[in-house]
C-alpha cells in the first residue's frame, strides 16, 4: 500500500480542516500521515525523516519556500529508494510560481487521482553552493528560481522585516522599499555557454517560468529540458522595468538592449563590491560567490503528465 507523508507549513490556518478533507478522498486506498512544520527548515527535516520511515510519497501544502525544504529533505534522506519517491505539492502558499509552470493546483481530487495513477514528470533541479548569512560556506537545491540583485535585496529586506503587519503588507512594503531605493549592481557571470560581466537590476537562473507571485520572468524555461533559462535585465530604470510589467506577467519576453535571454547548465556568479544576497524560491539563503548547476532527472513531480 502506498505510505503517503503530507508536510503542512505551520502558519497555514485550519490544518484540522484541511487533513479532513483529505483523508475523505484518499479513505483507505493508502497510509496517510500527516506532519506540521513548528520552525525554519523543519519541511527538510520532515521529509528526509518520513522516506527513512518508509514513504513512498511525500506531499508539500505550502508554497515555493516550503516546496523548496520538502525537496532538500528527500534529497538528503540517502535511502536506496530515494530516486522512487514521488514528491507532490498542494500549492498554499504566497507565490505558488513552481505550481504555474508545473500545471498543478489545490485539487485534492487531482492528487489523489495522479497518485492512483502514478502519473509524474521527471524534473530536473539545481544545485547550489553559496555562502550563509553568517558567513559560512553552505549548498542547497533549487526546484523554481534562484536570483541575484533586486530579488535578492526583497528576499534579504523580508528575513529582516517585523511581521506584526501581517505577510502581505510586509510583502508589499519591502517590494515598494526595493524599488525606490535600489541601485544596480556589478556582477561577473562565467557559465558553461557565456560570460558576462556588467552591472544589473536582476539575474535570474530559472528552472521553473515564473516568481513573484506569477510574473513569468523566463518564458522559456523547462523544468525537464537538463538546461537552466538564464534571465540578464541589465542597466534599466525601474520605471523600464515597471513599464514591462504587463509583459512580464504574461509570459513574454521584453525586447531590450539591456535584457538578455539565454541558457547554461553551470553558472558561477560574483561581483566586484563583495557579497549580493540570493533569493531561492523566495526565500533569502545567503550571499555570493554562488555557484549553480543542473541536476538532470532529479524527482519524480506528482502532475499530469
Amino acid at each position: 500500500m502506498k505510505q503517503i507523508a503530507f508536510i503542512l507549513h505551520g502558519k497555514i490556518k485550519n490544518h484540522y480542516k484541511i487533513i479532513v478533507g483529505i483523508k475523505a478522498h484518499f479513505g483507505d486506498t493508502a497510509t496517510l500521515t500527516f506532519l506540521v512544520t513548528q520552525h525554519a527548515n523543519h519541511a527538510s527535516e520532515l521529509a528526509r525523516t518520513a522516506v527513512l520511515n518508509g514513504a513512498t510519497h511525500v506531499v508539500c501544502i505550502g508554497g515555493d519556500g516550503s516546496l523548496n525544504e520538502v525537496i532538500n529533505g528527500v534529497m538528503s534522506a540517502n535511502s536506496n529508494n530515494v530516486n522512487e519517491i514521488r514528491i507532490g505539492l498542494l500549492p498554499n502558499g504566497t507565490g505558488n510560481d513552481f505550481a504555474r509552470t508545473i500545471g498543478v493546483t489545490y485539487e485534492i481530487a487531482l492528487l489523489k487521482k495522479w497518485i492512483e495513477e502514478d502519473s509524474y514528470r521527471v524534473v530536473d533541479i539545481g544545485w547550489t553552493e553559496y555562502f550563509d548569512g553568517d558567513g559560512q560556506q553552505a549548498s542547497r537545491y533549487f526546484v523554481n528560481i534562484t536570483d541575484v540583485g533586486i530579488g535578492g535585496a526583497i528576499a534579504q529586506r523580508l528575513a529582516n522585516s517585523s511581521k506584526v503587519l501581517g505577510p502581505t503588507i510586509t510583502y508589499q512594503k519591502a517590494i515598494l522599499t526595493a524599488l525606490l531605493t535600489y541601485k544596480n549592481q556589478p556582477v561577473k557571470v562565467h557559465a558553461d555557454s557565456f560570460d558576462y560581466e556588467r552591472e544589473v537590476m536582476s539575474l535570474i537562473v530559472a528552472n521553473g517560468r515564473f516568481f513573484g507571485g506569477g510574473m513569468g520572468i523566463a518564458p522559456d524555461a523547462l523544468p525537464d529540458d537538463k538546461l537552466f533559462s538564464v534571465v540578464i535585465v541589465g542597466k534599466i530604470s525601474i520605471l523600464e522595468y515597471l513599464m514591462n510589467l504587463g509583459k512580464i506577467k504574461k509570459s513574454k519576453k521584453i525586447e531590450h538592449s539591456e535584457i538578455k535571454y539565454l541558457t547554461a547548465a553551470q553558472l558561477l556568479i560574483e561581483s566586484s563590491i563583495g557579497p549580493l544576497p540570493i533569493d531561492m524560491d523566495g526565500e533569502f539563503v545567503g550571499y555570493t560567490p554562488l555557484k549553480l548547476k543542473v541536476v538532470p532527472a532529479a524527482i519524480k513531480f506528482i502532475s499530469p503528465k
